[in-house]
């Protein structure tokens, strides 16, 4: 059986595997420091005071200007911050005071051309005591690492099925590959959505807010969402005002009502209110994603051991 290797060109093989062990060893280096200094670092609650822009390796440069007296260009979310450019970077700047007393400015390692840190947002932040300028900001980062070191794990799974995949057993594997994927997919969304919803309930802290207005957003369907926006104060004394998660298609509220909410401790604005639930959605890509996973599973074990 001719190999796939013997028809793609030997450049082409070895340009996956550079971009892969490049993605890989990056952003999974970064992965390990985070990972390092949440375990063995300092928690504290910290204040975005700006931004730092610079240009990545494709945008033609890596000069860098502070943007302090510029709160980012708004995105379709209001709670995140844009550079506008897909090739213009920035990297929020913290500010906190250590457990000696010491106020620290520092930057984040991580750029990205969408953020949610948002100047004025309060975000939990670890730090190194013994170097207070290397933090790892709670919410923001860990995604697009985690994104690239997912492509450079398919980079390298790409190159060793070139390398040692025959055509015919690919062609033999593409239609269990398909529904594999597909059922991943709609799996991990569905996850994703339930799994936030239940970490906010078991660690989520419970207090009093007063409604202050509300926001909308728009479902895929064309539905209008209302989220009421909500004001409190944390354990910490930070006063917080930001909009439920968890959107209905009839207001819940009148401003200056009293209400339950649970707040995430790691980022107080993520707030849901008391009762409330994952969105039915979520739960039927979940058992969707499972249904067809378990279906291929079993048919591909079927075929296999006939």
């Amino acid at each position: 059986m001719e190999g796939l290797a013997q028809m793609v060109p030997w450049q082409g093989i070895l340009v996956f595997a550079l971009l892969g062990v490049a993605c890989t060893a990056g952003a999974g280096y970064r992965l390990h420091k985070e990972r390092i200094l949440r375990s063995r670092g300092a928690r504290t609650l910290a204040v975005v005071v700006a931004h730092d822009e610079h240009y990545g390796v494709s945008g033609g440069g890596i000069t860098a200007r502070n943007r302090s007296g510029d709160p980012g260009t708004p995105t379709r979310r209001p709670w995140a911050v844009s550079t506008g450019d897909p090739h213009l970077v920035s990297a929020p700047i913290v500010e906190f005071t250590t457990v000696d007393g010491r106020t620290v400015r520092a930057r984040s390692r991580v750029s990205s051309n969408t953020s949610v840190a948002v100047p004025g947002r309060v975000m939990t932040v670890y730090y190194d005591p013994d170097d207070p300028e290397d933090v790892a900001i709670v919410g923001h980062g860990r995604g697009v690492l985690r994104v690239f070191a997912l492509i450079g794990v398919l980079l390298l799974i790409t190159t060793g099925l070139l390398l040692v995949v025959s055509e015919d057993t690919l062609n033999t594997a593409v239609p269990v590959a398909v529904p594999l994927i597909l059922g991943s997919v709609f799996f991990s969304i569905g996850a994703y959505g339930v799994g936030r919803v239940w970490a906010l309930r078991r660690r989520g802290t419970v207090t009093e807010g007063t409604v202050v207005g509300e926001t909308t957003t728009s479902t895929r369907e064309g539905l209008t969402l209302r989220h009421p926006v909500v004001r409190f104060r944390t354990t910490t004394g930070h006063d917080i005002e930001t909009a439920s998660e968890r959107g209905t298609l009839r207001r819940r509220a009148q401003p200056g009502q009293s209400i339950r909410l649970r707040y995430h401790p790691d980022d107080p604005y993520r707030v849901l209110l008391v009762g409330d639930g994952a969105r039915p959605l979520f739960w039927i890509f979940a058992l969707v994603g499972l249904t067809v996973l378990t279906a291929t599973v079993t048919i591909a074990t079927f075929i296999l051991t006939r």
